[in-house]
């Protein structure tokens, strides 16, 4: 955050890889109150710069001082990411911070599930209405400029995909789940759909070198999304997002919250 001037957004998630945990000592039954209790102490260490403290999971800190300090005394803005677990969407919306919602490989019914309870659990801790509360959401593509080269050249790799291969037919996935495959247009269509069953939302994540895809491909796909999918998806989601429903924060506008918190404390202790 300090290197980048403030342009960073942290994405949290507990992680789906089982062997990742005896790594580090740590058991993936317990990665629930892990992702509590880790998520708790972080929050302390970044608005706090003295910090006491004792847990379960790991030692206990005493008078401790993280460092670099948060730039401009502000913590990075965070996304809450999940797959299917409710009790991120309650972390989220509890500390009022985004929740991003995988949107890959399920079904939408079963995120918008999830986003649901995100949304009324934000609105019930008060940080604003339900459609006020900050989504992201992830996605994926495969394009090329003609709907049918897309479907032809995208085939094989998706039969033979270790994550999604050998299974559904690349009709019936894309028809189930939000992967796209065909044209630039195909692509803004389905993915200007996704507010008609999510609500408007803030950020959108694209995977695009996934199925075994080599560079020279995955970097074809990356400028047809930047000269043709970007450009048409900023103006429309700009025009269709209804004024009080906000952006995802950026830094300076968090800067300038904590400075009117801070005032407002001020003139309250004077």
């Amino acid at each position: 955050q300090q290197l980048a001037d403030g342009r960073v957004d942290l994405v949290l998630g507990r992680g789906n890889t089982a062997p990742v945990y005896p790594w580090f000592g740590k058991n993936i039954q317990d990665s629930l109150e892990l992702t509590v209790e880790n998520y708790a102490l972080l929050r302390k260490l970044w608005d706090e710069e003295v910090v006491s403290w004792q847990g379960k999971f790991r030692t206990p800190l005493q008078n401790f001082t993280s460092t670099p300090r948060p730039l401009d005394g502000v913590a990075p803005f965070v996304w809450h990411g999940s797959i299917r677990t409710p009790q991120i969407a309650e972390l989220a919306a509890y500390y009022g911070e985004g929740f991003f919602a995988n949107n890959i490989f399920w079904p939408k019914e079963h995120y918008m599930r999830l986003m649901g309870l995100y949304r009324e659990r934000y609105a019930h801790y008060g940080h604003g209405s339900a459609d006020q509360a900050t989504v992201g959401l992830g996605g994926q593509f495969f394009m090329r400029r003609n709907s049918q080269d897309a479907v032809n050249e995208f085939r094989p790799y998706f039969d033979n995909a270790p994550v999604y291969g050998h299974g559904p037919t690349l009709e019936d996935f894309t028809a189930q789940t939000p992967l796209s495959v065909g044209s630039p247009q195909q692509v803004i269509e389905r993915t200007l759909s996704f507010a008609d069953y999510f609500g408007d939302y803030q950020r959108q994540l694209f995977l695009i070198d996934h199925a075994g895809l080599p560079l020279k491909t995955v970097l074809e796909q990356l400028d047809l999304l930047g000269e043709e999918v970007l450009p048409v998806l900023k103006r429309e989601v700009a025009a269709r997002r209804p004024a009080h429903v906000p952006e995802a924060p950026p830094h300076a506008s968090r800067k300038a919250a904590l400075a009117a918190r801070n005032a407002a404390q001020t003139g309250a202790n004077a």
